[in-house]
């Protein structure tokens, strides 16, 4: 009896250790121009995270080669495993061999650095996967045999028949689980994002990694929904016009908590898209990034301050302030307690059904984030 309960107990212990499963996290850094808040963002990440990705050349468009200015001192000082990542533009032709060959061999992460981890950023269509199983054959044939070669994907390739043949050619795919394609569910899903991950698990026998998001981007679409314009790491250039979209860290939190109960047999890791830093408009913050890493609490609450006006006595101002670690939508409406009152973009003056004056917000725009305050409109109690 005893020795049955031994087993049994035993049995509980290794189901319980596989389900609550920690898992290692590495982060891209996927800037073209390193500035000055890289540095330290880098290094208050160092404990927490796993390895690095960095964009080490792309391919524009215009067929323009873009390689970043890295500091690979301050990548190297961090003694964690590196990957190069090459990225070749959506919206320019697919490339030949030699092209990505060219791309990666005249990269200074490949020629001076010696960087062998290599990650393709490829989105190729769906239908002409057989090409993409090509070029990969023969890109492995033409690199030197200490190069490992890995791809992102994306989760529409599932569909094609030859997708298990694909991930045969490299040894840790990432699967990429967030994504603009479609403005109504936008840029992330908790539930369709570990529908994903388990249909990938039971599709491969591979160990793969998954990209989930910490950034927000601005899109412009047609009427019909066609998407023709995206800003990201920039300032707005079109003024109040566009939809903001962006990533809830709760619902990411969501993912994680689901997947480290009950961890898939071939998940391996995350990778974060992408490294946040002071300088970056449209991600989240270092609080937020670091209570995610960490496994902290995520909380936030918007307050509302009146701050009287220094340069128009007698009138008040009215803020909303973010004293959480998460970013949060602004407020569909803030009450006033004056009537003389006047609301500022994208706040407007309206009354309630009971005749109380308040701010009504008139278009959701980009999240409050953390220790940032809005003057969201103004009010005079004479």
């Amino acid at each position: 009896m005893i020795q049955i309960f031994c087993i049994y107990l035993l049995l509980c212990l290794t189901h319980s250790t596989h389900n609550h499963h920690i898992l290692p996290q590495e982060a891209y850094i996927w800037q073209k121009k390193w500035n000055n808040s890289l540095k330290p963002a880098i290094e208050q990440t160092m404990p927490f995270i796993t390895g690095w990705r960095f964009l080490a050349g792309e391919s524009e468009p215009d067929g323009q080669v873009i390689y970043p200015s890295i500091e690979f001192n301050i990548l190297q000082q961090s003694h964690l495993p590196l990957t190069a990542v090459y990225r070749f533009d959506r919206l320019r032709p697919l490339p030949s061999v030699d092209e990505v060959l060219t791309l990666i061999q005249q990269s200074p992460a490949y020629q001076t650095h010696h960087i062998h981890h290599i990650e393709l950023d490829l989105d190729w269509p769906t239908s002409k996967l057989p090409i993409y199983i090509q070029l990969l054959r023969s890109l492995k044939t033409k690199l030197p045999q200490d190069v490992q070669l890995n791809i992102t994907m994306i989760p529409d390739w599932m569909r094609s028949p030859v997708f298990p043949e694909l991930t045969e050619q490299i040894p840790y795919p990432v699967l990429q689980v967030h994504s603009v394609d479609n403005p109504q569910t936008g840029l992330f899903n908790d539930e369709a994002a570990l529908a994903y991950i388990r249909k990938m698990d039971h599709l491969t026998h591979h160990p793969f990694y998954i990209a989930l998001p910490t950034y927000g981007l601005k899109i412009q679409a047609t009427p019909s929904g066609t998407i023709y314009a995206i800003e990201g790491e920039n300032d707005f250039k079109t003024g109040h016009s566009g939809q903001e979209l962006y990533s809830d860290p709760q619902q990411v939190r969501n993912l994680i908590n689901k997947l480290q109960q009950n961890t898939p047999t071939n998940l391996k890791g995350i990778v974060w898209f992408r490294l946040p830093i002071v300088s970056d408009q449209r991600n989240w913050s270092h609080d937020t990034w670091m209570a995610m890493i960490r496994h902290q609490p995520l909380k936030g609450q918007i307050i509302v301050q009146e701050i009287p006006d220094s340069n128009n006595p007698g009138a008040i101002k009215i803020m909303l302030f973010n004293q959480g670690n998460i970013a949060l939508p602004l407020p569909p409406m803030v009450p006033l307690r004056c009537h003389i009152a006047d609301g500022l973009f994208p706040y407007q003056l309206s009354l309630n059904n009971q005749g109380k004056y308040m701010l009504n917000l008139i278009k959701q725009v980009a999240p409050l984030n953390t220790h940032q305050e809005r003057v969201i409109g103004w009010m005079r109690c004479d």
